[in-house]
């Protein structure tokens, strides 16, 4: 009972703000008990505020998205952010000490809490940052408008650049001059996309492409790591598809990342009922992006350092890429053979890649399929290496090939064996 009347709150407040501006979304951000113990520690009764809500997570409440993370900006310096919170026994780790960060943690929740500050000079991936108890200095500082919006513990808004009017209107607006901001750090350029494609309802400033065309090359200067998490930020993107729909935008991102080629599959992606489409992550996402029959997703994930999950959940993909146009290969059989040899998750990755596939199977059921695989027992082989040493199996390779031949036959003959194929084993080798 307790989780469906939160539930209705959420979506009240929601309402209250898509039809009236309301900000009593905040409240959503104000009853995180771990959030109050952090504010009532820094800030300092009877004083204006000395810490606030910054960036995403009050970019999200007003959209009436899911918070993943909070940040916190404060006009304390970091020693002082440390000192009060380490007195009050709150967990602080130094993530980025020297550009006034650090993150407080309380009862597993993050707090990511960076001092006001200006840049002194940058070079495209890190600036020389002064502290500063100016707070439109450090909004001045940051990269669009629409993330350089503060929110107090009461909700209260300060938004010295107008960013809560570009996220009504849709505008992404680079703060200041869209060049500058570039060349301060290269990476805004995957990011103004990423923004543009989840918040815009306007076309691009003609000045703003030319300004990125210009600036497109340094991105070399900034790591693949970097590149690749903005990536994936970009892949779960709900309506992804429209970054590509887009010439000006379709012409950066695949200068960016010519490997992404296949994004016409999306469409259909775009096209699927949400129960399916739910299913697809960041993951599922780029392999419907690069993989192809070639093996060029290797070099991919080689140059941006994807994770080992990743890479094999891409692999898995590729050795089958041959089979989707193959009706025999979306038997329920085959899919239990899959899931046996492989999982449950890497069967449905392969429906669900095929199902955003142009091909001539149009008979096939993958919805069924997939519900299949969701309730399929995974099939358990009823011979081990014990009951053959029992019955004069010596431990070793030869009990090992038999072992293996007979799980072959148990896997071909739809997971069944018949004792006297066992019996003639077992008399095979008493012979010998």
């Amino acid at each position: 009972m307790l989780k469906k009347i939160k539930k209705i709150i959420i979506l009240i407040d929601k309402f209250l703000y898509k039809k009236f501006g309301s900000d009593k979304s905040f409240k959503l951000l104000e009853n995180i008990r771990e959030t109050k113990v952090i504010f009532s520690y820094l800030n300092i009764i009877g004083e204006d505020a000395k810490v606030r809500f910054v960036g995403g997570c009050v970019r999200k409440v007003l959209c009436g998205e899911r918070i993943d993370d909070i940040d916190l900006a404060t006009s304390h310096e970091p020693e002082e952010v440390k000192r009060r919170l380490i007195k009050n026994n709150i967990k602080v780790v130094d993530t980025g000490l020297s550009h006034g960060t650090v993150t407080a943690i309380l009862n597993k929740k993050k707090f990511e809490i960076t001092t006001l500050r200006k840049d002194i000079s940058t070079d495209g991936r890190h600036a020389d940052v002064q502290f500063t108890l100016d707070w439109e200095k450090d909004a001045s500082r940051r990269d669009f408008t629409i993330n350089a919006i503060y929110a107090d513990i009461e909700g209260r808004i300060f938004d010295p650049l107008n960013g809560t009017q570009d996220l009504k209107n849709g505008k992404i607006n680079f703060i200041g001059n869209a060049e500058e901001r570039i060349q301060e750090d290269y990476l805004r350029i995957l990011r103004y996309f990423r923004f543009f494609t989840q918040y815009s309802n306007t076309t691009h400033e003609e000045e703003t492409i030319r300004s990125i065309k210009r600036n497109i090359n340094g991105l070399n200067k900034i790591s693949n790591e970097r590149i690749f998490n903005e990536l994936s930020k970009i892949l779960k993107l709900k309506n992804l598809h429209s970054l590509f729909l887009n010439k000006n935008s379709r012409e950066i991102i695949l200068n960016v990342f010519p490997q992404l080629k296949y994004y016409e599959r999306l469409k259909i992606n775009n096209s699927l009922d949400n129960r399916i489409r739910n299913k697809y992550d960041e993951c599922l996402i780029l392999a419907l992006l690069l993989i192809d029959k070639s093996n060029d997703y290797e070099y991919f994930c080689h140059k941006y350092r994807v994770s080992n999950n990743t890479k094999m959940r891409l692999k898995n993909i590729f050795k089958n890429y041959q089979n989707f146009d193959d009706k025999n290969f979306y038997l329920e059989e085959n899919f239990k053979k899959i899931i046996y040899q492989t999982s449950k998750n890497e069967a449905l990755d392969l429906l669900l890649f095929s199902k955003c596939l142009k091909n001539n199977l149009k008979n096939i059921n993958i919805d069924k399929l997939i519900n299949y695989v969701n309730i399929c027992e995974v099939p358990k082989f009823p011979i081990s290496g014990d009951y053959l040493k029992k019955n004069g199996y010596k431990p070793g390779k030869e009990l090992g090939n038999k072992l293996k031949s007979l799980e072959e036959q148990w896997i071909s003959n739809g997971f069944f064996i018949d004792k006297k194929i066992i019996g003639k084993f077992l008399e095979k080798n008493s012979k010998n």
